[in-house]
């Protein structure tokens, strides 16, 4: 193969897609598409790789192997023990025995099949797990296995075969990844079936499955229009996009226009590929991947918090350095070993394999051993937390549904009542999220007092507002679109609308045109409407720890005051309720309000933000004569 400068460089457009994402710029809001484009490149340069073997009659699948291992494992391998070590030290029990299970699947090629299989509504924040960013490792190392075994099978038959399979191979992943990614969102992102044809495009383009441009206005127009789908991809999509998907289109198929221009001869979009920055930190792009999550993550749980700009680019610049020396001192090493005479049976194939059995062992060993031992509490004296109480009253797979129930699956009035019923009175629903769901246990202990009926109805990940469709909450428009008839049928005056309104705002999905138009239509009815204001999020797992590591019963909230302004406006007409108000203390700034999380009667939370049932119960009596009046607003 002949080197190609311009992929360095369109890697490190990809890596710093992903590192100014994962950074929070709002700015790079589809950063996250720089996985997608380094897919891309894995296929083109994997089936580059095997294509030139298989041609010359020398493709070995030991010799691929070996190349793969040195390629990828060693500074992995490195990465995760550093990070192990940190994890033990920093790590609560409870976070170590989850990391561990995560370091454990991470060394066996298999991290995103796990978290998979873990993903759930009330799982701790992905973002807190140092080794989220593997699944795109488990993603790369499964074709891995599978590609150069499927193409050895295919081996006698030609590469007009190899095109035909691979183009029917990439056809069916894409139309798996679109059937998938409405109902099974999770599965379409994680797993490798629907993810496959990214992979497989770079690989259709090493095999000449599409014909080189012809001229140098062909190419400039087609390197122009890949860096264009790639750029919009960065700043136009969102967390709250359904992706893959046919959203993925736009930065595969840009990365495959880059690549395949630039095999012709030289772009404009080549020529800045491959200025020398650029060609610098693509060489040092899988080191600053590896690196770049669990160190964002150690300082965020070192902080208690988001960090600020300018602690954001003082971490960028340590991973930068970081980056550079995992490069040199062990990508580079062990890619290219010395011609030492004397360390030639350290490069059979056999001793590769062996010793990295043993490397894989003793990784896996130390996840099984943090597993087994429930994190380790005995690092830790005293050490003794609590089972906080709360979400065992939501009403789970019933009054409050899961992400794959149907809208069906909610019981009705009756059995979703919360507390005794009132003949005669009116009747209000709680409508909206898990975090509507948290001030049942507050509701339920005020209910006899209230002079009105209340019924829950509430869905994991789904806002209050209708016709909004939701990422990965298939049913959330359905089950939001059935309130109307919900309203009419039961003689419903009083909507009490709640949800974990920031999330949708930092990922886009809020539509607050939408959330003003539901209101303005239950308003035009004569219906009172209570809003609930954004409640306090934090950055722990859990109060406990928090609490005993930290040496603090406050926290500061990653949701500003600032979040409330917008639902404030979009909700004209109705009762607006600050539910931070009684926990926090406004930030002079009005960005991060310190908060209680506890007092001598418990915790105020269960977990990152979902009230315990004693927070529920002091919240929901502290705004409990907003609730009954219907000309007051609460926190002004």
């Amino acid at each position: 193969m002949t080197y190609r400068p311009d992929i360095d460089g369109l890697r490190a457009v990809s890596i710093l897609s992903v590192l100014l994402f994962h950074a929070k710029f709002s700015l790079f809001s589809g950063g996250y598409i720089g996985v997608d484009v380094f897919f891309v490149i894995s296929g083109y340069l994997i089936g580059s790789i095997v294509l030139n073997d298989a041609q010359r009659g020398t493709f070995s699948l030991a010799e691929f192997y070996v190349r793969r291992i040195r390629r990828i494992l060693p500074a992995l391998f490195a990465a995760l023990a550093v990070t192990a070590v940190l994890a033990l030290i920093l790590l609560s029990p409870q976070e170590l025995k989850s990391f561990s299970q995560n370091l454990a699947a991470t060394t066996l090629f298999s991290s995103n099949i796990v978290y998979y299989l873990k993903s759930s509504y009330f799982e701790s924040a992905a973002e807190m797990n140092p080794l989220l960013h593997t699944w795109s490792l488990g993603v790369e190392q499964q074709f891995y296995i599978v590609f150069p075994l499927a193409l050895l099978a295919l081996l006698p038959y030609g590469r007009s075969v190899w095109i035909a399979v691979l183009g029917a191979a990439a056809a069916a992943s894409f139309a798996l990844s679109v059937f998938l990614v409405r109902d099974h969102p999770v599965a379409a992102f994680y797993l490798l079936p629907p993810r496959l044809w990214e992979l497989v495009l770079g690989a259709l383009l090493a095999f000449g499955a599409v014909p080189d441009f012809r001229g140098r206005a062909a190419r400039e127009l087609a390197s122009a229009l890949g860096a264009a789908l790639i750029v919009a991809s960065v700043f136009a999509l969102t967390e709250a996009t359904a992706f893959p998907g046919y959203a993925a289109l736009l930065p595969c198929l840009g990365a495959a226009l880059v690549i395949h221009a630039g095999r012709g001869g030289p772009t404009a979009v080549g020529t800045v590929l491959t200025l020398r920055p650029m060609v610098f930190i693509g060489l040092i792009s899988y080191s600053m991947y590896i690196w770049h999550w669990p160190l964002m993550v150690f300082a965020r749980f070192h902080k208690g918090r988001d960090l600020s700009t300018r602690e954001t680019l003082v971490l960028l610049a340590v991973i930068a350095a970081v980056s550079v020396l995992s490069w040199r001192l062990i990508e580079i090493p062990f890619r290219k070993p010395r011609a030492d005479p004397g360390a030639e049976s350290g490069r059979r194939p056999s001793t590769v394999f062996a010793r990295t059995g043993w490397a894989m062992a003793g990784l896996a060993g130390v996840g099984l051993l943090g597993h087994l031992s429930n994190g380790l509490p005995q690092r830790f004296t005293d050490y003794a937390p609590q089972d906080i109480s709360g979400r065992e009253l939501y009403k789970e797979h019933t009054c409050f549904l899961e992400t794959d129930q149907p809208p069906e699956a909610w019981p009705g009035m009756e059995g979703c009542r919360i507390g005794p019923l009132k003949a005669d009175a009116p009747t209000a629903l709680l409508w909206g999220d898990s975090f509507a769901a948290h001030y049942v246990p507050g509701l339920q202990n005020i209910a006899d007092t209230l002079p009105f009926n209340i019924v829950q109805y509430t869905a994991s990940g789904c806002p209050p507002i209708k016709d909004l469709s939701v990422n990965a909450r298939p049913n959330c428009q359905d089950f939001n679109s059935r309130v109307d008839e919900i309203i009419d049928r039961n003689g419903i005056r009083i909507v009490i609308m709640a949800a974990r309104w920031e999330w949708y705002m930092d990922t886009n999905a809020l539509d607050l045109r939408r959330l003003h138009d539901t209101v303005v239509a239950l308003l035009s009815r004569g219906i009172r409407i209570v809003v609930l204001g954004q409640s306090p999020v934090f950055r722990f797992r859990n109060p406990y720890d928090h609490t005993y590591f930290m040496k603090s019963e406050r926290a500061y909230s990653i949701t500003g005051q600032a979040a409330d302004q917008p639902l404030i406006t979009a909700t004209q007409g109705a009762q607006f309720v600050d539910t931070s108000d009684y926990f926090c203390d406004p930030d002079p700034c009005k960005s991060l309000p310190l908060c209680r999380i506890r007092d001598d009667q418990g915790f105020y939370f269960l977990d990152q933000g979902h009230f315990s049932t004693h927070g529920s119960i002091l919240l929901v009596q502290s705004i409990q004569e907003v609730l009954r009046a219907p000309d007051q607003t609460y926190g002004e």
